[in-house]
């Protein structure tokens, strides 16, 4: 194998980076961009509210401490932190990726729910932003008990 001069963490952090700028349904995704582009947490509360998707600068701070603690590869030290970690790897979990990733979630993923064991092992489902938001999906998404990922028809 010929060295690339890329440490494998570099490559994870990359294409986890890409994913949630690709696909930004989420809170971690919104503030990743917002990290991206220099935005404070106040200035981030404030585009979320115009957005209609309302969100404390505290709560974006969270947020924000748990977006650059998964890119660093670390994990929360607080059992209570777990989940929202956890739903940054579900998340991930929702869109094609490396092997390498999928090594990478499932790892931290567990490593998680030894810290909290109602931690889920499955993709993120539907999401809704702002206090107020009742939006629902209009039928319960389907975990395939083969693979544990929502999918149409047959198991990939």
């Amino acid at each position: 194998m010929v060295p690339t001069g890329e440490c494998p963490h570099d490559s994870i952090r990359a294409e986890i980076q890409q994913i949630l700028i690709d696909h930004p349904r989420t809170r971690y995704a919104k503030v990743l961009l917002g990290m991206l582009r220099g935005l404070t947490d106040a200035e981030m509360a404030k585009e979320a509210a115009e957005a209609g998707e309302p969100i404390s600068a505290d709560s974006i701070a969270n947020v924000r401490r748990l977006v650059r603690l998964s890119m660093d590869d670390k994990l929360v030290p607080a059992p209570s932190d777990a989940e929202g970690q956890a739903g940054l790897y579900r998340e991930l979990l929702n869109y094609r990726r490396s092997p390498e990733l999928t090594q990478h979630i499932k790892t931290k993923l567990a490593k998680l729910r030894e810290l909290d064991p109602k931690i889920l092992l499955t993709p993120l489902g539907h999401v809704h932003l702002g206090a107020n938001d009742p939006s629902k999906p209009e039928k319960p998404e389907k975990v395939c008990p083969h693979c544990y990922l929502v999918h149409a028809g047959e198991c990939p």
